[in-house]
């Protein structure tokens, strides 16, 4: 059984497909492992996949133990502000080569999008509330941001919060705000019409600059996977005298002809990270933890489509896919991120 608090990392890569072609997901597991623990060998962490395709979608779910498996030592897999970027380039870089569903593309935004993690009660609640909202602007009532928030107030929500790109309003019920995300909800809000315009608009010159985004997004990820490869070989040193890389477990983040594997992969995903000790993290949100005592920022997942993490799989149809994690909670799937 693991001696710390954070027993293990836990996560989800999420596809709007229902399957990937067969080798695929191996491709896309091993890709994920190099990019997320570079300069760590294959024998020196435990990861376990479970597949789910119940929801009409492919869902790759993965358990890490937080324990360095040759010294025992403390083990964290994802530090949210330093580790983020690199894996936030790493899913535009997948996305762009294989050609999948993008989310990012304006063209593919969802009239709401939620924090992943979100409980069930609140997103229920949220989409309810956008539905309406659509409702009154389709019929003309709606055609700024102002007239948004204050449907909200009218039918008794409580605005709390709003920022260029979301309207956060109260909990009815006690809690954590509610986090409206999407389209309708952003600061440039004009009515259906306008927003169709914008969105065409947006989505033709997100096309055009798609090249130049992938190559931005490789050297971002690579520049970011050195930095994270040096950092877990200072900290996870091998035990043993004389260590020789070359004749030793096949490093995990090499890849054929001794290059390091970033980018050239055939897989869409998107990315989204949780704090379980915090709720749901977005771009840009500052995380005060340091890197090595840090409790909450290690859970993460990385989505193509609908961002969803915290829902307890245990009582879903699962496959294992590959991996091993031991100790007792990794026989009921991951459920709220790290468990203690």
């Amino acid at each position: 059984a693991s001696p710390y608090v954070k027993k293990y990392t836990s996560g989800v890569l999420s596809f709007a497909e229902a399957d990937l072609p067969p080798g695929q997901r191996e491709k896309l597991m091993a890709s994920f492992e190099r990019v997320l623990m570079p300069g760590l060998d294959k024998d020196q962490y435990s990861i376990l996949w479970v597949e789910h395709a119940d929801k009409g979608r492919l869902e790759l779910n993965f358990l890490i133990p937080n324990t360095e498996l040759l010294t025992g030592k403390r083990l964290q897999p994802y530090y949210d502000r330093a580790d983020r970027p690199r894996i936030d380039a790493w899913q535009t870089v997948v996305n762009g080569r294989l050609g999948l569903h993008d989310p990012n593309d304006p063209e593919n935004r969802r009239a709401l999008v939620t924090p992943s993690g979100l409980p069930e009660t609140k997103q229920e609640a949220a989409e309810t509330i956008t539905r309406g909202l659509l409702m009154l602007a389709s019929s003309g009532e709606l055609k700024t941001r102002e007239d948004v928030t204050g449907a909200l107030t009218a039918a008794g929500f409580e605005v709390v919060r709003t920022t260029r790109s979301s309207i956060s309003i109260a909990d009815p019920d006690g809690g954590r705000n509610i986090r409206l995300k999407g389209a309708i909800y952003e600061q440039s809000f004009k009515g259906l019409e306008g927003l169709r315009g914008e969105i065409e608009s947006r989505a033709a010159t997100y096309r055009r600059e798609a090249e130049r985004r992938i190559q931005q997004a490789r050297e971002r990820c690579q520049i970011g996977t050195e930095r994270k490869r040096e950092e877990n070989q200072r900290r996870h040193q091998r035990p043993r005298e004389g260590y020789d890389r070359g004749d030793a477990v096949e490093p995990a983040e090499r890849a054929a002809n001794g290059r390091s594997d970033v980018a050239d992969h055939h897989h869409g995903v998107r990315t989204a990270v949780r704090q379980p000790e915090r709720g749901a993290v977005v771009p840009g949100e500052a995380d005060s933890g340091e890197p090595e005592g840090n409790q909450a920022a290690e859970r993460y997942a990385v989505e193509t489509a609908h961002a969803y993490v915290g829902r307890d799989l245990s009582g879903e149809p699962q496959r294992t896919v590959s991996g091993a994690a031991g100790g007792d909670e990794s026989r009921n799937g991951p459920h709220g991120g790290e468990q203690g």
